[in-house]
């Protein structure tokens, strides 16, 4: 299962694509190459971390999912509904990143940034329906975004 998500997630079109948003931050100031090595080397157990604490909030979004259905508010099935798909996905990046990671296969960073896209996607959602912070999301997402291009030189990819 491990190769077909890679094809998917993880093939030369993808890596195309990311190295075309890579160009935008390029051009920003750069972090000192300790500071980013030193990131690249947490980043796994963050990752982990974000994966385990993912677990947990899917249990939890599932069950509120089901009580959803159960009030029959449409809308709140519809945002709870994509809330539960998102981190669920959003989860499973975040765990599979995190053995590439610790071997600075770049699969694994490009796992890590399709979990920032989708955390991304579940935050402009949840401004959309009035429960998120425009301005906080706006300023995470390109400080994840930056931060993963940062550390974007440590990681090679390695065919199997």
């Amino acid at each position: 299962m491990t190769t077909n998500f890679q094809q998917i997630f993880a093939n030369q079109k993808i890596v195309i694509m990311i190295m075309k948003i890579d160009k935008f931050f390029f051009r920003l100031p750069h972090l000192p190459k300790k500071f980013n090595f030193f990131i690249s080397k947490i980043v796994p157990w963050i990752a982990l971390l974000g994966g385990i604490l993912g677990a947990i909030t899917v249990a939890l979004s599932f069950l509120l999912t089901l009580l959803s259905l159960i009030a029959f508010d449409l809308n709140l099935i519809f945002n709870m509904t994509w809330s539960f798909l998102l981190v669920l996905l959003n989860t499973m990046f975040l765990i599979k990143a995190f053995k590439p990671l610790r071997k600075n296969d770049a699969v694994g960073w490009i796992y890590l940034f399709w979990a920032n896209v989708l955390g991304t996607i579940n935050s402009t959602i949840n401004i959309i329906s009035g429960d998120g912070q425009v301005l906080l999301t706006i300023f995470l997402t390109l400080l994840g975004f930056y931060l993963i291009f940062e550390i974007g030189q440590f990681y090679k990819y390695k065919s199997e």
